[in-house]
């Protein structure tokens, strides 16, 4: 009789990967999900010698001396597989091997994991107290927002476990909480988010544990803001859960974000985005197309990506706003323009559900860079330095993103009607928004238009 494990296709919203099992006993040959998952990075080959005496190589789980979150996962599960193999065991030893029918192995790991009491009643219920980054999974798993945000969350997540990994070098004993989480713990954590590119180049082995697709670099005040925001929001979820009652925020408050002074697109700079000549470059052509169309919606990206022919009603493209969705969810309505209609036509495709032929995000934005730079939008702007703080001049291709359209829209938009609740309808902005705020340019143009209003004569002044 031989045991075989085996990673699944099958991922959850984790990361982790679904173990399979297989049972192999004379003409027996079965397999089935264990329902247990893992962490792919904590699974290895392993060589051995079969009963008949020929090497082979079988999947095992890893354990480490470093207990992280993860490894202690891993051991739990490891010990929880160990259990199954016995259960399984016991039972076969039990029957005859010709009373092995097809589903027998799946319906002893069901069996396992939902024991049943001797007299039929199942087994009550009994609360588990979860770990930090176990109740973030659930927290992930029950937040309704967008592909692209829930990936952030995942960064965030991974950043906090290695933070975690990091005080486990001086004190090992040392576990996230969200019981014992304070103010100080808070200004830990973002003490760490601003030094962890230098604190991995000094510990590789906790980034080799958790991992990134790209190496961690300097951090400015914005994003450690950011990543406040969602320790914030998921400590607000399980107080509200009744998960836990304690709010380490009602004394730690969050600094403010710091903008430089915003720059966008002219009438002019799109006209001459629009008629660049990019038939050497065919995919850029497309990109170019998809962005000059979000120009003409000033929708975000993460919404434009999931627009469909069926966002478009009555010459207008409807949608809701998936960062206002959870909260207060309104549908915007875009009246399409020549430009935008023309894009739509030009890429009609009844086989394909998406309205445009987007790309992914950060395709998108390295895509928009190097239209910029063939279409010789290439001006010199005033921004500031994420990291220092301070001002410094970038040419406008370097700098160029796909919020950029949005902020195009909203300037345009607002120069030519000097009205924010106007221009709201169309961008999607709350009545009150400081972002609309930082987007709208108040140029020389608009000043000396108002300026000009005391140089009227009225006629109650001329008598």
């Amino acid at each position: 009789m031989a045991y075989e494990i085996s990673i699944s296709k099958k991922v959850d919203n984790t990361g982790r990967s679904e173990l399979s099992l297989r049972l192999r006993l004379g003409k027996i040959d079965q397999q089935a999900s264990t329902h247990l998952f893992v962490c792919p990075q904590h699974v290895r080959w392993e060589n051995y010698v079969s009963s008949k005496g020929r090497k082979s190589k079988r999947l095992v789980l890893k354990v480490s001396r470093l207990k992280t979150d993860e490894v202690q996962h891993t051991e739990d599960v490891k010990k929880q597989l160990d259990d199954m193999l016995v259960f399984i065991d016991n039972n076969l030893q039990q029957i005859n091997v010709k009373d092995v029918g097809k589903g027998w192995l799946a319906q002893q790991i069901e069996e396992f994991l939902n024991p049943t009491k001797i007299d039929g009643n199942e087994e009550e219920d009994k609360p588990k107290q979860m770990s930090f980054f176990e109740l973030f999974d659930v927290f992930l798993e029950k937040r309704e927002i967008s592909k692209s945000k829930r990936n952030q969350y995942k960064v965030f997540r991974r950043i906090v476990q290695r933070y975690e990994m990091y005080k486990q070098l001086l004190n090992p004993e040392f576990k996230l909480s969200l019981d014992t989480l304070d103010e100080n713990g808070i200004e830990e954590i973002g003490d760490y988010i601003k030094k962890e590119h230098k604190l991995l180049e000094k510990f590789p082995s906790i980034i080799q544990a958790v991992s990134e697709s790209r190496k961690p670099s300097e951090r400015g005040q914005n994003t450690i803001n950011a990543h406040y925001k969602m320790l914030r929001a998921f400590v607000r979820w399980a107080i509200d859960k009744e998960f836990t009652a304690n709010n380490p925020f009602r004394k730690f408050k969050i600094p403010k974000d710091i903008y430089g002074t915003p720059y966008s697109l002219t009438l002019d700079d799109l006209n001459q985005l629009e008629k660049a000549d990019l038939s050497s470059r065919p995919g850029l052509a497309v990109q170019r197309d998809i962005f000059v169309f979000q120009c003409c919606i000033g929708c975000r990206v993460s919404d434009l990506r999931e627009l469909t022919g069926a966002n478009v009603i009555n010459n207008e493209v409807h949608y809701i706003a998936r960062k206002t969705k959870d909260g207060n969810p309104k549908t915007i309505k875009v009246p399409i323009n020549k430009k935008a209609q023309a894009i739509i036509d030009r890429y009609e495709d009844p086989k394909r559900k998406a309205l445009l032929p987007f790309i992914s995000d950060q395709n998108y934005n390295e895509a928009i860079k190097e239209i910029f730079k063939l279409a010789k939008l290439t001006r010199n702007v005033v921004v500031r330095n994420s990291l220092t703080g301070e001002p410094e001049v970038r040419p406008l291709n370097e700098i160029a993103s796909s919020h950029l359209a949005r902020r195009t829209l909203t300037n345009i938009l607002y120069k030519k009607y000097k009205d924010q609740s106007l221009v709201s309808a169309i961008t999607g902005h709350s009545p009150n928004s400081s972002a609309f705020a930082r987007y709208r340019e108040i140029d020389d143009e608009m000043k000396r238009e108002m300026m000009s209003a005391l140089d009227s004569d009225s006629k109650d002044d001329s008598k």
